[in-house]
C-alpha cells in the first residue's frame, strides 16, 4: 500500500509554525520562478510538463482560472520561488495568464520548502515508489547537509556500523517509509542511477522495478537502451532482463571441441554400423563448420 506524502512532513505543531506566516495573494505570473530539479515529477517523467500533458489543465485554466493557489516562497531580487504547483504554473504560462493566485510562505529554507511541497502534494495524490525515493533522498540531503555522493557514503557507513547516526536517519526512514538504512543504501539508492526512460517506464507501470534494477548490468548505454525497449515491449521479468544481459560463454563449446579432438584419435577403431554412423556425423559437423 502506498504511503501518503503526509508521512514525510513534520508533526502538526511544526507544520503550524511553518504555515503561520503564509498569506494568500495574487502576483504576476512572470514573477514566479521554477527551481531546477526541485519537483521530483520532472525527474520521473520527462514528458510531465509537455504541451500534450498540460493540454487539459490549460483548457481548464483558460475557462475557469487557477482554482488552487500555487505555493511560493521569497526568492532573490523580488522573485518568488515555486514550492508546489508546477503543472498549474506551466499551464498558466501557456494560457498567457497575466496573474496567478499564490500562498506566500515568506523566507524559508530548502528543507522547509521541500516539506511543504510534500504536504501540498499529499492533499491531492499518493506518491509512487519512485517519487517517494527521490523526495526522500532530497529531504535527507537537506537534513544532513551532504551532497548525493556524500549521503550515499554515509548511508553505507551506517549500514556497516562504521559511523554514528548523528542525524537519526534510520529512525526517520523507518517512521516515514517503514524501511531503514539498509534498504535505502542497498535498494532505493539504485533508483538514483536509473535513466530518464527507465524512471518513466517504471513510473507508468510498463516496467517492473526489479527488472529496472537489472538494467544496470548492461555493458554499454546502447545495450541498456536496447534491452529496456525489449523489456517494456515484452513485459519482461527481472529474470528475463538478467538473462538478456548475461553473455553466452564460449567455454562449453571449446571444452566440447577439445574433448572431441581427443576422442577422434580412436575413430579408426570403430567398425560396421558404428563406423558408418561416425562418418555421417563427421560429414554433418564439417558442413556445419563450413557454414
Amino acid at each position: 500500500m502506498k504511503r501518503s506524502f503526509a508521512h514525510m512532513v513534520p508533526p502538526v505543531a511544526e507544520l503550524q509554525a511553518l504555515t503561520t506566516g503564509a498569506v494568500y495573494t495574487t502576483v504576476p505570473t512572470g514573477r514566479v520562478q521554477i527551481l531546477p530539479d526541485f519537483n521530483p515529477r520532472g525527474q520521473v517523467d520527462a514528458q510531465a510538463f509537455s504541451d500534450d500533458a498540460l493540454a487539459g489543465l490549460r483548457a481548464s485554466i483558460e475557462a475557469d482560472g487557477i482554482l488552487t493557489p500555487l505555493w511560493v516562497r521569497e526568492g532573490p531580487g523580488g522573485t518568488l520561488n515555486l514550492i508546489a504547483g508546477e503543472r498549474r504554473l506551466r499551464a498558466a504560462q501557456a494560457a498567457a495568464l497575466p496573474d496567478v493566485p499564490v500562498r506566500h510562505f515568506g523566507q524559508i529554507d530548502d528543507r522547509r520548502a521541500r516539506q511543504l511541497a510534500l504536504l501540498e502534494n499529499a492533499q491531492r495524490t499518493n506518491p509512487s515508489l519512485i517519487e517517494q525515493t527521490l523526495a526522500g533522498f532530497a529531504l535527507m540531503r537537506d537534513l544532513t547537509g551532504l551532497d548525493q555522493a556524500g549521503l550515499l557514503r554515509h548511508l553505507n557507513a551506517l549500514r556497516k556500523g562504521r559511523e554514528e547516526d548523528t542525524h537519526g536517519l534510520n529512525d526517520w526512514l523507518r517512521s516515514t517509509f517503514g524501511t531503514g538504512v539498509s534498504v535505502w543504501s542497498l535498494q532505493r539508492a539504485k533508483i538514483l542511477n536509473f535513466t530518464p526512460d527507465e524512471l518513466q517506464a517504471v513510473q507508468s507501470g510498463r516496467l517492473d522495478l526489479k527488472a529496472a534494477y537489472e538494467l544496470a548490468r548492461a555493458a554499454t548505454p546502447q545495450v541498456r537502451t536496447q534491452v529496456l525497449a525489449e523489456a517494456v515491449a515484452g513485459r519482461w521479468t527481472a529474470a528475463q532482463v538478467r538473462a538478456a544481459l548475461t553473455p553466452i560463454s564460449p567455454a562449453p563449446i571449446q571444452e566440447a571441441a577439445t574433448t572431441l579432438q581427443r576422442q577422434l584419435r580412436r575413430a579408426h577403431q570403430l567398425t560396421g554400423n558404428d563406423a558408418e554412423r561416425a562418418r555421417v556425423l563427421m560429414e554433418e559437423l564439417s558442413r556445419l563448420l563450413e557454414g
